[in-house]
């Protein structure tokens, strides 16, 4: 017995690498508590500060993303950050102490100004969460550290580098393992901190992975420290002051803002093309449709669908044109068949719900637009944001809409799910369920490309590229 528990110390002390990991020396150890010591005064010291923080995300070697926020603090628990440029622009979150209960209010920026969101802290995701990006929550995180005691082993796996090449005059490097730092990211295994020698304050920290990559970098410019910072620097524009009221429920959206501001990014579209992808539901079962697009303003649509589909593989549609029907091309036995159809008729339409003169992000968005309108003025609307996801390739906002009391009434839907492209301001995604939460419908806009720049040639049944000519 004895031997066994013997064994099993050594297998403990050593690393998965079988030798002894090796201590760092005296003189680093007593340089690292020499820091964290500088660390912990300054969290004492902090009241307030102000700066500009550059934030980039990275993956694979490459820059994703980079953002520049406007942070103000105070304490206690005072905190404003504006995203002044990168991809979520003109986004704004503000916390406050007994306020909002104890929600962090964040207001979309850019397209999405009419969606305003209040979050437990604990529940925001990426990219709003605050505490990264918090001068205030790194000297937390410090602190902690410089409280262990002297004895704690894990403060001999952190490291203080003093020549990287690139700090600047003044500046160390603090390397802490990943389970020391109570920010949550499984991607991460090291947090570095650079910190300003004799004062304690931390100026940037970089977040690497378990090879060693830059996954996160974030960096403080013109950082001002005890400054006065008055409370009226996170005042919100509430009620009393004719100003938007604060949410009641997780999200909210403004029904009227929602309007003009697709009318707005709307009008800045010409044409665009990309991927057509539909499901709809024929009582059991679920009809699929893949076809390519082209579509021009104020109505020109061509399609292309898959080979194997069957039905008709090819369409055109202008406004103004064919006395308002569709030109088609489909076969029979393998035999071409080109003709013009009514754009209702079921086969023009493919048995889809909608027909052809229904198609496009426009026509989308105003279908949608009214179904939340009318369920607006019922009261019967509920808006949820479950946050930022990638969908084919691109972060896109999740705005889930709800009509709890709506069966009874004209809503077919009982909650519809909208992916909308951040960078672009379209929906790309669009979901509808029934009241037994199955799905309806589905349509997604896949690669999409805007303002290409689509001529004449695009919409002409001569064009050789298309199949509508028996005789080319």
């Amino acid at each position: 017995m004895t031997r066994r528990w013997l064994l099993a110390f050594v297998l403990v002390a050593l690393p998965w690498g079988g030798s002894a990991a090796a201590a760092p020396p005296a003189d680093s150890f007593a340089e690292v508590h020499e820091v964290l010591a500088q660390c912990q005064a300054a969290y004492y010291r902090l009241v307030d500060y102000r700066g500009t923080l550059r934030h980039e995300v990275r993956e694979g070697g490459a820059t994703l993303r980079q953002d520049s926020i406007d942070v103000v603090f105070r304490k206690p628990g005072f905190l404003s950050l504006r995203w002044q440029t990168g991809l979520y622009k003109g986004t704004a979150l503000l916390a406050r102490p007994a306020w909002n209960q104890g929600n962090l209010l964040i207001t979309l920026g850019g397209w999405f100004d009419f969606v305003t969101l209040s979050v437990p802290p604990t529940e925001v995701g990426e990219p709003f969460v605050p505490g990264l990006k918090d001068v205030s929550e790194w000297l937390t995180a410090l602190l902690a550290l410089a409280q262990r005691p002297a004895s704690d082993r894990s403060l001999r796996l952190v490291e203080l580098q003093t020549r990287d090449p690139n700090l600047a005059e003044g500046q160390v490097l603090l390397l802490v393992p990943a389970f020391l730092i109570p920010f949550r990211d499984n991607t991460v295994t090291t947090y570095e901190f650079v910190i300003e020698r004799g004062t304690g304050v931390p100026l940037a920290v970089v977040l690497r992975g378990s090879a060693g990559e830059v996954r996160q970098r974030l960096t403080y410019t013109d950082l001002q420290i005890n400054v006065d910072v008055p409370v009226a620097a996170f005042q919100w524009q509430d009620d009393e002051a004719g100003g938007r009221p604060l949410p009641r429920a997780e999200a909210e959206i403004d029904p009227r803002g929602f309007i003009q501001t697709w009318q707005r990014r709307y009008a800045e579209i010409a044409d665009y093309t990309g991927v057509w992808v539909t499901e709809e539901r024929w009582g059991a079962w679920l009809s699929r449709s893949h076809a390519a697009f082209k579509f021009r303003k104020p109505f020109d649509l061509y399609l292309a669908w898959d080979a194997e589909e069957g039905g008709v593989r090819e369409a055109l549609f202008r406004q103004g044109w064919n006395d308002g029907r569709v030109r088609v091309r489909t076969a029979l036995f393998g035999i071409p068949l080109i003709g013009d159809l009514s754009p209702n008729g079921y086969l023009a339409r493919r048995g889809s719900l909608y027909p052809l003169t229904e198609f496009g992000l426009n026509r989308l968005v105003e279908r949608l637009q009214d179904q939340l309108l009318r369920e607006w003025l019922r009261g019967e609307l509920e808006v949820r944001f479950p946050g930022v996801q990638e969908y084919d390739g691109h972060p896109c906002y999740l705005l889930e809409f709800f009509f709890p009391h709506s069966q009874g009434h004209a809503s077919l839907s009982s909650r519809v799910v909208t992916y909308w492209d951040v960078a672009q301001g379209i929906p790309i995604k669009y979901e509808a369920f029934d009241w037994s939460d199955r799905l309806n419908e589905r349509l997604e806009f896949r690669q999409v490309q805007l303002n290409v720049s689509l001529s004449e040639a695009d919409f002409e049944a001569a064009n050789p590229a298309y199949g509508f000519l028996l005789f080319p």
